[in-house]
């Protein structure tokens, strides 16, 4: 008699297969996600830099409010759900993932712009939310790099950092600018 069909050993040895298969998935899915919020916030970074920079030529100021700025992120031109960028005393975070709705940010980035003590300006992005990343991502006015500032207890945060700034140890990964050197005064 011929009979057809998996044996109990086959069918075992196929969902283990496929169960390691998934795990390294997830893991890449996970990953790939990461640096597609990264994307997203360089994007927002160098906009709104160039938006900066109009801004500065136009009043010999910077802003730290998204609502004075002419190439402002569509939450900000058309506020909602409590966002009320327009008052110009409480708008000086934008919220990639949609702000904080229940008392924890959206997985995403807290991005604002702020000073250093002197008149030197940065664009700063913070990841919030769940999902275990707390690096940031800084970037100055005066320069045309953005720079991921690890968490170093976070082994995530490290890993994304190495790898956004396509470095392979963690000695090569960049101070942050906002921190001055030993010896240089802010």
């Amino acid at each position: 008699m011929n009979q057809k069909g998996f044996t109990l050993i086959e069918l075992v040895i196929v969902i283990i297969i496929v169960a390691i298969l998934a795990g390294f998935a997830v893991m890449y899915y996970g990953r790939f996600i990461e640096r597609m919020r990264i994307a997203e916030v360089d994007t927002l970074v160098g906009t709104c830099l160039s938006a900066q920079e109009r801004t500065f030529l136009k009043f010999q100021h910077y802003t730290p409010y998204w609502h004075q700025l002419d190439a402002a992120p569509l939450p900000v031109r058309t506020p909602k759900d409590g966002n009320d960028y327009a008052n110009g005393k409480d708008n000086t975070v934008f919220y990639t993932r949609g702000g904080v709705l229940t008392g924890i940010p959206n997985p995403g980035f807290a991005v604002s712009f702020e000073q250093d003590g002197t008149d030197r300006w940065f664009m700063v992005a913070r990841r919030v939310g769940k999902g275990g990343y707390s690096y940031q991502l800084v970037r100055p006015f005066d320069s045309s790099r953005t720079v991921c500032v690890p968490t170093w207890t976070n082994e995530q945060d490290v890993a994304i950092c190495m790898e956004y700034m396509g470095v392979t140890e963690t000695s090569e990964l960049e101070a942050n600018p906002m921190v001055p050197k030993a010896g240089q005064t802010p």
